[in-house]
This record gives C-alpha cells, sequence and structure tokens, in this order.
C-alpha cells in the first residue's frame, strides 16, 4: 500500500502540534508525512476486534488487579442476586 502513487493531502493541524511532530520526526529519522501515511495505513487495515477501546475504557483497563477472578465475583453476585 505505501506506493510511489503519492498524492498530496493539506491538513488544518494547531500549530504547535506541527512543530511538536516535526521534532518528534526529525528525532526517528523520519517525515512528517511518512508518520501520517503509516498511521492512516494502520487505520485503514486495523480489524474489528483490534480497534482501540473507548477513552472511557482504556481508563478503567488495569483498576481491578490481575490476581482476582471477575468472572467468579460476578457469578457470585449472580447467584445471590436471583436466589439460584
Amino acid at each position: 500500500m505505501l506506493t510511489k502513487n503519492k498524492k498530496k493531502l493539506t491538513l488544518r493541524v494547531d500549530q504547535s502540534l506541527i512543530e511538536a511532530v516535526k521534532v518528534y520526526a526529525n528525532q526517528r529519522n523520519t517525515s512528517v508525512s511518512r508518520l501520517v501515511e503509516v498511521y492512516f495505513l494502520g487505520l485503514a487495515t486495523q480489524t474489528e476486534s483490534e480497534k482501540p477501546h473507548t477513552q472511557f475504557v482504556q481508563d478503567l483497563t488495569g483498576i481491578i488487579p490481575s490476581e482476582i477472578d471477575v468472572s467468579k465475583i460476578y457469578n457470585e453476585h449472580l447467584m445471590e442476586k436471583y436466589n439460584a
């Protein structure tokens, strides 16, 4: 998908963001155009399961310690709730 058939794309972005991205690209020996192209390629080729969660879900991720068995607790809650 990264071919020689490239077209110009004009974007309107905050000036301070442009400057920060130029520094970022320069530190990584690449161009802003290449960064945008690779980012867009990633978006275009993502499957449904790879799409990121909403910011709310991302913020909640990791709140519950990994040693806690959430499924077990939820099942116990349902058993108690429905007196099963």
